[in-house]
């Protein structure tokens, strides 16, 4: 039981909506505005490189079995490189975000469930609760979160967090079965492994097999806002 809690609701109020939803926004504000725009100019790169390496290449001692056409193409080549890695590293920093939301979620509420929800022995102890713990011991005051409307949203994040950080494995199908758009590519929905019948997904860190977009993530963030919100009236309400 936790008798206490509804005497601190306005406390927890404040925080969810000051403190954890500041932060869930600040995440993805500073991807938007302070990563993605670093990003900008991978094009011109990607030229710059092919333009240097035909340079080196035409600035190399004659042996006389030169191809120039054989040099335009490597050179080519290393451009088309230098933009599909640092394109994989973008697509791999917006997965890596949405990734970040949702541990970022896990950790607030984790430190509310410590607060909050554990006896002054447990807390002082330092008791690690699980989420399902947290969940039990809300649900001991009537407070059933999965029966919020974006738990499931919510629960789908979980899985995409686990698909960057692991790659294959259950959470990967199971995260296609609900969400199968996240696995096509960009532009080329038709080339995604997940067509050809065998799941994989091998590198989402490196922007490869998982395609989380802005949007997503700027909806998974206000979906993480609207819990602590409806969170912030229930446990008012408790």
């Amino acid at each position: 039981m936790v008798p206490h809690m509804a005497l601190n609701h306005h406390y927890w109020r404040r925080v969810f909506k000051r403190k954890f939803c500041r932060e869930l926004c600040a995440i993805v504000e500073a991807l938007e505005t302070r990563i993605l725009p670093s990003f900008s100019g991978i094009e011109q790169e990607a030229e710059k490189a092919s333009a240097d390496a035909w340079d080196a290449f035409m600035s190399a001692p004659a042996t006389g079995d030169e191809d120039p056409s054989e040099f335009a193409e490597a050179a080519e080549n290393i451009g088309i490189e230098h933009f599909q890695l640092l394109n994989g590293i973008r697509q791999g920093a917006i997965n890596l975000f949405a990734a970040a939301l949702y541990h970022a979620f896990e950790q607030q509420f984790v430190l509310f469930g410590r607060r909050e929800l554990l006896t002054l022995t447990e807390e002082s102890e330092g008791l690690l609760p699980t989420l399902r713990t947290l969940r039990e011991r809300l649900a001991t005051v009537g407070i059933d979160i999965e029966a919020f409307g974006n738990w499931d949203r919510i629960e789908e994040l979980r899985l995409l967090a686990n698909v960057v950080k692991h790659a294959d494995g259950p959470s990967a199908r199971e995260l296609h079965a609900r969400r199968p758009d996240l696995f096509k590519a960009p532009g080329l929905p038709e080339l995604g492994r997940w067509n050809l019948g065998k799941p994989s997904v091998y590198q989402p860190l490196l922007g490869e097999d998982v395609y989380v977009n802005i949007e997503d993530v700027r909806r998974f963030r206000d979906e993480l806002i609207k819990f602590w919100d409806e969170l912030g009236q229930a446990i008012a309400a408790a």
